[in-house]
């Protein structure tokens, strides 16, 4: 795992560095997050010392990246372990080491194991990734992860950010759902989704308001880094208890976290529609940012 090691301290490098939906057909993506989990789905809760979390977990989806977790939480890997990081910039804060500096991680496998990445996952608050980072010699580059992983707390999208999906084409769908849900875009298709929270947002929104201090980058550290954003260590352990893997049932949840009800999905694909509609036309016409053509289609 060595070779991994400097991943943890180098952070988040793709944070705000948005890739946009290169690769990605706009009109197959299925926006399973949003909604409502269906009967039965793969769920694991985590008990720590703030309370329970519940996190859907995709299995369809990326069944590698789910299947390294389960067997992980089966092995009883995650207990005991501490949250070793957070980076407030991303909401995120991250576990899955056995040590406090986040170097010690492990796999179903014994080593890092490449990266897959599904179209319909994408970085919204209450997002669980996995935490990827580039592997190999020049030019046969690939992106791996490891037990290694963040929760997304909530992270509303800001002017610059929304410029910034405008730039890289992003769809009207997914910017509405990303103004809608929050999220960081900036780390779409790098750091893989495999989860959501379910239930217990509000543990992982505390998270980020606990005492904190600012981690250090070493020269060596910061010279591999092109991006840097300030990474924290909190100052009274949040720790995880256990993890119980179990499925889904409706009839177990009052309420649902990071879920939208069938009539608000609905009115966001028809808004959504009417942006894409006046984005193509402006596309066309070569006035593409040059106004608010999805505020002014929304309104």
């Amino acid at each position: 795992m060595k070779k991994f090691a400097r991943i943890a301290a180098a952070l988040l490098t793709a944070v705000m560095l948005l890739t946009g939906c290169s690769g990605v057909d706009p009109q197959k993506i299925d926006y399973i997050q949003l909604r409502a989990p269906e009967e039965g789905q793969d769920i694991a809760i985590m008990d720590t010392t703030l309370g329970e979390i519940t996190i859907l977990l995709y299995t369809e989806e990326v069944p590698k990246v789910v299947q390294n977790f389960k067997d992980l939480v089966s092995e009883g890997f995650f207990d005991g372990q501490i949250i070793y990081q957070v980076i407030p910039s991303a909401g995120a804060a991250l576990f899955g080491s056995t040590t406090e500096d986040g170097n010690s991680p492990d796999t179903n496998t014994g080593k890092p194991i490449k990266a897959e990445y599904s179209d319909n996952l994408w970085p919204f608050s209450g997002s669980v990734c996995a935490l990827c980072g580039e592997m190999g010699q020049l030019f046969m580059k690939k992106h791996y992860f490891d037990s290694r992983s963040f929760f997304i707390a909530d992270v509303e999208i800001d002017d610059y950010t929304r410029g910034k999906m405008e730039e890289n084409y992003f769809p009207a769908m997914m910017m509405n759902a990303f103004e809608e849900m929050g999220g960081v875009p900036g780390l779409s298709q790098y750091h893989t989704v495999f989860g959501k929270v379910i239930q217990g947002m509000e543990i992982v929104n505390a998270i980020q308001e606990l005492p904190m201090e600012r981690i250090e980058l070493t020269a060596e550290q910061a010279a591999e880094t092109e991006e840097y954003e300030a990474a924290y260590s909190l100052t009274e352990d949040v720790v995880i208890n256990s993890v119980t893997l179990s499925t889904y049932h409706a009839a177990d949840y009052d309420h649902l976290d990071n879920t939208l009800t069938d009539e608000e999905y609905a009115d966001l694909v028809a808004r959504s529609e009417l942006d894409q509609a006046a984005i193509d036309e402006a596309i066309q016409n070569g006035t593409y940012g040059q106004s608010e053509v999805s505020s002014e289609a929304s309104n």
